[in-house]
């Protein structure tokens, strides 16, 4: 009898073991092993994640303090920053900064109260004038330009500008007046840097004497047309100068007899802007030898006049170089470079400089 009590048990046993689970089993597994892998997986990830990121925010307004911003400006802007992988950007550069501003001004129109007070804390309220422009923003007032309406172009200047919009005066008498609505383009140049335009619809229109004056809003889409093929550093080189008057340059760079004593005033790795003491015959297309030393490094170079800008006291040669080595040309290279981040680093501590005079 205890056999057939225990062949029952077996039966009884497999039976169940190879019975198809019930739902409620196949459920109670999945919760089971999920709850396994949040525990063991996802739960420490999360936990890292948030310590990454209370780390991120602690830096984050640790530099902020430092910068001179309290708390609530710091809380501001962590609203952008929170979203970013690289948070401190927006405290150091201006054109992420910008882009936050025009996010938050969106979302809640109030904290435009803040914001002038925050972009002088951070420097952000001026541009050197090698930065490119980001948004109408960083237009300087009483930037003139052209501004176009239905096909006719009017003079025009930047009059007064806000955090939310731009005034542009029409410095013309305008033959159609533009209204509320319209599209108009306004366009100018931004010397050593380029020509910058952008579109926008006016918002409203008023006088301010006997100007009229656009009102439009902000824009991040600004255009921008390069003039130079690369960047040309202000600088005060002592240099000397001589210019073939029979346009023909000689095949080795040698240095002439009666050179001119001049001073090179920007440089890049394709020219230079030479001005010298007195009113020369130069012409558009002149052969011109220039000697000059950069951070210890003697440069010969012969090259071609491509502009002329003179006064009765003093001349101007736009040089385009034509014989200019590798090593000099990555030299300038360097040394525009190392005068970028110095002067870069001067402007965000207050003190913003020209160039370099080495």
């Amino acid at each position: 009898m205890n056999y057939q009590g225990g062949f029952e048990t077996f039966k009884e046993a497999t039976r169940y073991m190879f019975e198809s689970p019930s739902i409620s089993d196949i459920l109670f597994v999945v919760i089971g092993f999920s709850l396994a892998i949040g525990l063991l997986i996802v739960f420490p990830y999360m936990i890292s994640k948030y310590k990454a990121k209370a780390s991120l925010k602690r830096e984050f307004s640790s530099v902020g303090k430092s910068l001179g911003l309290i708390d609530s400006e710091i809380t501001l802007l962590w609203k952008c920053a929170s979203f970013s992988k690289e948070p401190i950007k927006i405290l150091q550069s201006k054109a992420v900064f910008e882009k936050c501003i025009n996010k938050l001004v969106k979302e809640d129109i109030s904290v435009i109260e803040m914001i002038p007070q925050i972009r002088k804390k951070l420097k952000f309220d001026s541009l050197p004038w090698f930065l490119p422009l980001s948004n109408t923003r960083d237009i300087e007032l009483y930037q003139t330009g052209f501004l176009s309406f239905e096909g006719i172009t009017y003079n025009s200047a930047v009059w007064d500008k806000s955090e939310l919009e731009l005034h542009i005066a029409i410095l013309d008498t305008p033959i159609k007046l533009p209204k509320p609505g319209d599209k108009v383009k306004f366009s100018f140049l931004r010397e050593d840097d380029g020509r910058y335009y952008f579109q926008a619809e006016v918002q409203r229109v008023y006088r301010d004497g006997s100007k009229i004056v656009l009102v439009v809003p902000h824009t991040d889409s600004l255009s921008k047309i390069q003039l130079r093929e690369s960047l040309r550093w202000k600088v005060s080189i002592p240099a000397k100068v001589y210019i073939y008057s029979d346009n023909i340059a000689p095949t080795f760079v040698e240095e002439p007899e009666d050179t001119m004593d001049g001073t090179i005033e920007d440089i890049s790795t394709s020219g230079v802007r030479v001005c010298l003491s007195k009113l020369i015959d130069a012409k558009v297309e002149n052969k011109v030898y220039i000697y000059f030393e950069l951070k210890s490094l003697p440069i010969k170079v012969i090259g071609t006049v491509r502009n002329v800008r003179s006064t009765p006291e003093r001349t101007c040669l736009g040089v385009k170089f034509d014989t200019l080595g590798k090593k000099e040309e990555e030299h300038i290279r360097k040394f525009i470079l190392e005068e970028q981040r110095k002067t870069l680093k001067l402007y965000k501590t207050g003190e913003p400089t020209e160039g370099s005079s080495s």
